[in-house]
């Protein structure tokens, strides 16, 4: 771990003891650094040991072995646990307080005074977009209005650290939307916060985040750059030509994953050379090309390319 890592888990094991004494490893001898300022997101399918990890990292469990820490403590030590914020997976209020009420009670629970705790609920009302609903019961509030309530208890004590499970979960495309503009707002005017959080939606991830995590069965698949995941190159070259797909492809054309396209068919190349080729190749058979262009990678085709998980 470096000074710049707010989060480091060190040869980190979870086990949990199930029926019949029988135990289940959740997480293995995971070993993993968050660096400081950065959108991180953390992927992995079902079972990969994503929300186990969040909550030792929270403090809500403790590991069976190895050692979570924050900003060089350890993660149980209260002076780490201050500088953190938490958004649960799914979050939960009193539905007869208001917002407002709601993020007072957080600022009284953080020791701010009277005026502090007004002038920040303003804040983070107007933030999260819920001005005109801070008044209001939270019982009233739609699923998307009270997740962005659930980001704002999280920002109340301005943490060094933000911790989302789950922040896009059971949201209609729209409160997707909203919370993902939400959290790339909160980057741009803290940029000094760390922001690490979990998903199953690919585009999110790949839209927020400059730095990502990959877990399958517990374990640590990958760790690295955005940009290192994807590539800086285009991972793809499509060239369009007129011949009908239905037609029977000689041999030179069959390699290069013919699929059809709205004007004829089109031929993928997986690099610079194999567009050499595959230009080549239709030079040879006399169809006309109508189109070429680069396709980046995206993470869903990383992923699953690279058998990963999402």
């Amino acid at each position: 771990m470096t000074m710049a890592d707010d989060i480091a888990l060190l040869d980190v094991t979870k086990t949990f003891r199930g029926t019949w004494f029988r135990e289940k490893t959740a997480v293995r001898n995971l070993t993993l650094t968050v660096p400081g300022g950065e959108v991180v997101g953390l992927l992995g399918p079902n079972g990969s040991g994503k929300s186990t990890t969040l909550k030792m990292v929270v403090g809500f469990l403790k590991p069976t072995a190895g050692n979570v820490l924050l900003f060089g403590e350890p993660a149980d030590r209260p002076s780490a646990r201050q500088r953190l914020g938490y958004l649960p997976e799914n979050p939960r209020f009193q539905r007869f307080m208001t917002g407002r009420a709601q993020l007072h009670y957080l600022g009284a629970l953080h020791g701010l005074s009277a005026a502090e705790r007004a002038r920040r609920a303003d804040e983070l009302m107007t933030l999260v977009d819920l001005r005109d609903a801070a008044d209001e019961r939270v019982g009233g509030y739609s699923k998307g209005m009270t997740q962005r309530l659930a980001v704002a208890q999280a920002l109340a004590a301005k943490p060094d650290l933000l911790i989302l499970d789950e922040p896009m979960s059971g949201l209609d495309p729209i409160g997707r939307l909203e919370v993902r503009g939400l959290i790339a707002r909160i980057h741009r005017e803290t940029p000094r916060t760390t922001i690490f959080f979990s998903s199953h939606v690919l585009s999110d991830v790949e839209s927020l985040c400059s730095y990502v995590v990959l877990l399958r069965g517990g374990a640590l698949l990958r760790s690295c750059s955005m940009s290192e995941l994807l590539g800086e190159q285009p991972s793809e070259y499509e060239v369009q030509i007129n011949r009908q797909h239905d037609t029977n492809f000689p041999a030179d054309l069959a390699q290069w994953s013919p699929r059809p396209s709205a004007r004829g068919t089109l031929l993928v190349a997986s690099d610079a050379p194999g567009l050499t080729q595959l230009l080549a190749a239709v030079g040879k058979t006399g169809d006309a090309i109508l189109n070429v262009q680069s396709r980046r990678r995206t993470l869903e085709d990383t992923l699953f390319r690279d058998r990963g998980a999402a």
